[in-house]
């Protein structure tokens, strides 16, 4: 019988010819008999809220990436932001055409 009759003859076909072997498993490491106390956590004061929002804000606001991919990215952005200003300047709101509009729906 060939390998591949062999294959096909079984019910599940598991690739292992037959030969199905248990899973040979480590053994699991003890678990400690009691789980680590936990401290219990104190609400911020709304002081300590402001200062952390402030140390954050000051931390963001004088960040940069100096990276030549983020110089790249940045010549890019104001590149497009240049060309695309003349296409922002005509977009308006415009009403639609008189016959368009229906009785009751005229601005106030």
């Amino acid at each position: 019988m060939t390998p591949y009759e062999r294959l096909m003859a079984e019910q599940w076909p598991t690739g292992k010819f037959g030969r199905d072997e248990p899973v040979q498993r480590r053994p699991l490491p003890p678990l400690p008999e009691r789980p680590p106390e936990r401290r219990p956590i104190r609400p911020w004061t709304p002081k300590e809220q402001a200062q952390h929002l402030a140390d954050l804000e000051a931390a963001l606001s004088t960040w940069q990436d100096k990276s030549e991919a983020a110089d790249r990215k940045r010549e890019y952005n104001r590149a497009h932001a240049r060309q695309t200003a003349d296409l922002r300047q005509h977009l308006r709101l415009v009403p639609p055409p008189a016959q368009d509009r229906r009785p009751g729906t005229e601005a106030a």
